[in-house]
């Protein structure tokens, strides 16, 4: 005997006795709202991680939300350099790594578990082999239509893009933390002016 497993799945509707299935049209599925499952992890922080984080992110925003490609790059450069910061200027033995999806937007945060200033984006010289990380999230983030910053403790970098290409300010309200963890929000270059 198979041992019964819950599921998601909703029973099937009982059909009437003597019905016959040529002379009625199936009722219609009953509405479910689609949430997609969230991703929360975290890594060794070891340099060497953040390409994974990477991956599942990439993967996460392409199968799961069904985010077009080029915005999929662009969001996986801005985990990669977030991820990077945690891992060269945290100091907690771990970092945490979360991907949400509320109302036709991603939230992502990254969390070092190290409570420090909040950085801010920098323009380096084109010799300088380093320190571009945060301005480039800003660009990318700027191009994806969404904000970003930090906590007020500096540990947990977080951002917020629509999947899609525009949506209206007033929706990220609801991705933003309240104001107890709210901390710098760096926005965006064309919020800043």
């Amino acid at each position: 005997m198979v041992p019964a497993v819950p599921t998601t799945a909703l029973p099937a509707p009982p059909s009437p006795a003597g019905a016959r299935a040529a002379s009625t049209a199936p009722a219609p599925a009953p509405a479910l709202a689609w949430h997609p499952s969230p991703v929360d992890v975290a890594f060794v922080r070891d340099v060497s991680r953040v390409e994974h984080a990477r991956r599942i992110g990439g993967a996460w925003l392409r199968n799961v939300c069904r985010m077009r490609v080029a915005r999929v790059e662009s969001a996986e450069v801005v985990i990669s350099e977030l991820c990077t910061n945690a891992v060269v200027h945290g100091h907690g033995d771990s970092v945490g790594f979360r991907l949400r999806h509320v109302g036709g937007q991603v939230r992502i945060e990254v969390n070092d578990h190290s409570p420090s200033a909040v950085p801010e984006p920098v323009h380096v010289g084109w010799e300088m082999e380093s320190g571009r990380g945060l301005w480039l999230v800003d660009t990318l983030i700027d191009e994806l239509g969404g904000r970003w910053g930090f906590t007020v403790d500096g540990a947990v970098a977080w951002c917020v893009f629509p999947i899609a290409q525009i949506a209206p300010l007033a929706s990220y309200e609801s991705c933003v933390p309240g104001p107890e963890s709210r901390g710098h929000d760096l926005g965006s270059k064309s919020r800043r002016r």
